[in-house]
């Protein structure tokens, strides 16, 4: 499995979590989300009485039935975490003790689903901003962390799986590269035409229930439509880092969301001293070469970098 996971950067790990725990935890989430059962949203929407439903991750919290962050409150969903082989594969592919970063619930809800783009060949991005803002390295395996998705209920082709680019977490730092050169860069995270990046076909991750999908912040990946628009796709997730790594991936209090809009031009403008006071790697550590600083000149326009290069080796 460490193979696989280093190789392609994702594994699909079956029967980490029973048929018991995933229909109470199913049952769970879409009591929080919905404030009832599936089947029962799905009979008022066709009936007209529903047009919306929050995803339970972008949405305001008013939005939504219940908590969707970790812990959300209900033990039937809370435990999750508390599976040893799950955490123990977490530190398998870590390659050190895990470190938490965060956990919510996500839903994908058929009839009403927008979150996948216009083209096929666009929407493709890592996860790696959600947690960190520094861009990615070529050493994934220290840099990056690792991201889960455990499946409440089995997610089949029609019912939009993730489509995951193999091996491309190895490849990240030099796509965004090359892509700000080319001009196909979409935001510091996405690509715009995945065709144009020389990876691999995307493969859809289809799986049962009880599975978890494991893979890299670094990883590119997209959203696909739902073919049958009367599906669900209900993932708990789960992401963890190095603990050796904690104080410069782990950005996800002072860095997320509306945060950002404070954060980043603070950062920008601040001190390297500053800087590693979040988490931010000083300068002479190993995560700075002459590519991640190009690339943080595009993550943070107008940042000086004066001092991470005259610290290069």
């Amino acid at each position: 499995m460490l193979e696989q996971f280093q190789r392609d950067g994702y594994i699909l790990v079956p029967d980490v979590f029973s048929d018991v725990e995933m229909d109470a935890a199913l049952d769970a989430m879409e009591g929080n989300l919905y404030g009832k059962s599936y089947a029962s949203w799905l009979d008022d929407f066709e009936r007209g009485e529903h047009g919306s439903v929050g995803d339970g991750f972008t949405t305001k919290q008013d939005e939504v039935a219940g908590r969707s962050q970790f812990p959300v409150g209900d033990p039937r969903l809370d435990r999750l975490i508390e599976n040893d082989r799950y955490l123990d594969l977490f530190e398998l592919f870590l390659g050190d003790r895990p470190s938490y970063c965060n956990a919510h619930l996500f839903m994908r809800t058929g009839p009403v689903d927008e979150r996948y783009p216009d083209e096929p060949w666009s929407g493709y991005h890592v996860d790696h901003n959600t947690n960190c803002v520094l861009p990615p390295s070529d050493d994934a395996g220290r840099f990056s962390y690792v991201n889960s998705g455990v499946y409440l209920h089995d997610v089949d082709d029609d019912g939009a799986p993730m489509l995951l680019v193999p091996g491309s977490h190895t490849r990240a730092a030099g796509v965004f590269a090359d892509g700000w050169e080319s001009g196909n860069m979409a935001g510091v995270s996405h690509v715009r035409d995945i065709r144009k990046a020389g990876l691999e076909d995307p493969i859809p991750a289809v799986g049962k229930r009880g599975s978890a999908l494991f893979y890299s912040s670094y990883l590119l990946h997209s959203a696909q439509p739902f073919e049958n628009r009367k599906k669900q796709r209900a993932l708990w997730t789960l992401s963890m880092c190095r603990c050796d790594a904690d104080r410069w991936t782990r950005f996800s209090n002072p860095f997320i969301y509306g945060e950002r809009e404070y954060m980043l031009p603070f950062i920008t403008r601040t001190t390297p001293r500053v800087r590693s006071l979040f988490g931010w790697p000083e300068p002479g550590h190993p995560y700075y070469t002459a590519q991640t600083l190009g690339l943080l000149e595009h993550a943070f326009p107008g940042i000086d970098l004066s001092p991470y290069r005259e610290a290069l080796p």
